[in-house]
């Protein structure tokens, strides 16, 4: 299988007023496919929408050996970051740039412990993206949907960093992240394992070949942090809801709450309102 090439080292460019129409016209070509598709590919219309939210100030060029590749335009409010536009011109699209540069607005974000907002055409690819960065849809227009992003707190890291040395069966890292005497509880099979080692032991002597999908990740308002996690291991699916108590950066308790994946009881086939879902389809599923 090849190999994806290594995401290009970028730059970030200031934007003066002049700068309006080759923004524009890089605004077309990104998002024409995605207009085109939806029946909505409309010049005037486009170059309404990025006139009314622009701002050289708030503005930045993509730079890439020197080529101006993209853009976006990030407003800091009082209560929130909000980016409204982020485009990358398509020959450098699928490169990892837009992933990159996206990492960098959520890590601003939480350092200043704030929130994300934004919009991203119905219909688009973005949206795919940036559910796969941590946005929750909060609303939704005849064009747009509103996506939220809650800024990561040294907790979520950590819970985060957990499920990732699990997946890669990484004890040393998984060990690091635990208090030494963590509580682990598995509430659907009724076992408890006490201490850092036995759970280590217990996650060790799972089979290999799984893998994990980090579903949701969530900051409870008590402080704890919420994951859910799809567990792979043909022929079973499983899913995981977890809750982490941290103390110092450190994981001291773990309720878990187990449930295999099984075709649903005949009794509801012909429920009303009732339809089907595909846990592969989750565009919010990635590895951790």
């Amino acid at each position: 299988m090849s190999q994806r090439p290594p995401t290009p080292a970028h730059a970030l460019q200031g934007a003066v007023a002049d700068d309006f129409e080759a923004l524009l016209a890089l605004r077309l070509r990104a998002m024409r496919p995605s207009l085109e598709r939806l029946g909505r590919y409309d010049e005037p219309h486009a170059r309404e929408r990025l006139a009314e939210g622009f701002s050289p100030a708030r503005t930045r060029h993509i730079v890439v050996d020197g080529q101006r590749v993209g853009f976006f335009v990030l407003a800091r409010l009082r209560h929130a970051l909000r980016l409204d536009h982020l485009y990358i011109d398509p020959p450098y699209q699928g490169r990892g740039i837009g992933h990159a540069v996206l990492s960098e607005v959520c890590e601003q974000a939480d350092r200043d412990l704030l929130p994300i907002e934004l919009c991203a055409l119905r219909g688009s690819d973005a949206n795919r993206f940036y559910l796969r960065h941590g946005f929750v849809k909060t609303g939704e227009g005849a064009w747009d949907i509103d996506y939220l992003r809650m800024p990561q707190t040294a907790g979520l890291r950590a819970v985060h960093s957990l499920w990732t040395a699990l997946q890669d069966r990484d004890w040393a890292a998984a060990r690091a992240l635990l208090h030494p005497e963590v509580q682990a509880t598995w509430w659907t099979s009724g076992e408890r394992f006490n201490g850092a080692e036995a759970f280590i032991e217990v996650n060790r002597r799972q089979p290999e070949g799984g893998a994990i999908h980090l579903v949701e990740l969530a900051r409870l308002a008590d402080g704890r942090v919420l994951s859910v996690v799809r567990v792979d291991h043909p022929p079973r699916l499983c899913f995981a809801s977890s809750v982490f108590l941290l103390d110092d950066g450190l994981i001291t308790s773990i309720d878990e709450y187990w449930a295999t994946a099984e075709p649903a009881p005949a009794r509801r086939k012909d429920l009303a309102g009732r339809s089907l879902i595909d846990a592969d389809e989750d565009p919010r599923a990635l590895l951790p």
